[in-house]
């Protein structure tokens, strides 16, 4: 599962989308603040990962770029959960406001086990939101999760192919 990478769904979101770069490697489903408009650019803004200073203030943003790679020499490059935006690369997010609701991965959560009645909030130098059995307090993001669903099958080619995810739905209850 470490090869895996984020997989994102807009369920339900309201909030207008921009376009980030970073100087790191990212994955969709993560979360980021707005930084500085990019150098000589009019509409692209510099993707800042959560930190200490920003926790509890800044309003995050989702990343849900278009999953596609130019490399279709092996269909698992075409894989969703392939899917790795490179640095220096534009990508898509979305603003989040209260009770929009958007979906990733189980796996692109941190700190256990999703479950319905469980919350998402920020933690310090990482995209991916944390787990917490209670409504997490100093977080400007707060999320809880109304729905996991299984998605995909288990199918023999030769070899088990497994492409089953849980999608986690989480419902925004604060963003800043």
């Amino acid at each position: 599962m470490e090869n895996l990478k984020g997989i994102f769904e807009s369920a339900n979101i309201s909030g207008k989308n921009y376009t980030f770069v970073s100087t790191e490697d990212l994955e969709n489903g993560m979360l980021v603040h707005m930084g500085d408009l990019v150098t000589g650019s009019k509409d692209i803004y510099n993707a800042v990962i959560p930190a200490t200073a920003t926790l509890a203030s800044s309003p995050v943003y989702v990343i849900g770029n278009p999953a596609w790679s130019y490399d279709d020499g092996s269909k698992t490059n075409q894989n969703e959960n392939a899917y790795v935006i490179k640095a220096g690369t534009p990508f898509r997010v979305y603003a989040l406001n209260k009770n929009d609701k958007f979906a990733i991965a189980d796996y692109g959560i941190d700190g256990g086990e999703a479950e319905v009645g469980k919350y998402v909030g920020l933690q310090n130098g990482s995209g991916k939101p944390t787990l917490s059995a209670t409504k997490p307090t100093g977080s400007a993001f707060v999320g809880e999760i109304v729905y996991v669903r299984r998605l995909g099958a288990e199918y023999f080619v030769g070899q088990t192919v497994d492409t089953r995810v849980n999608k986690v739905v989480i419902k925004v209850v604060s963003n800043g």
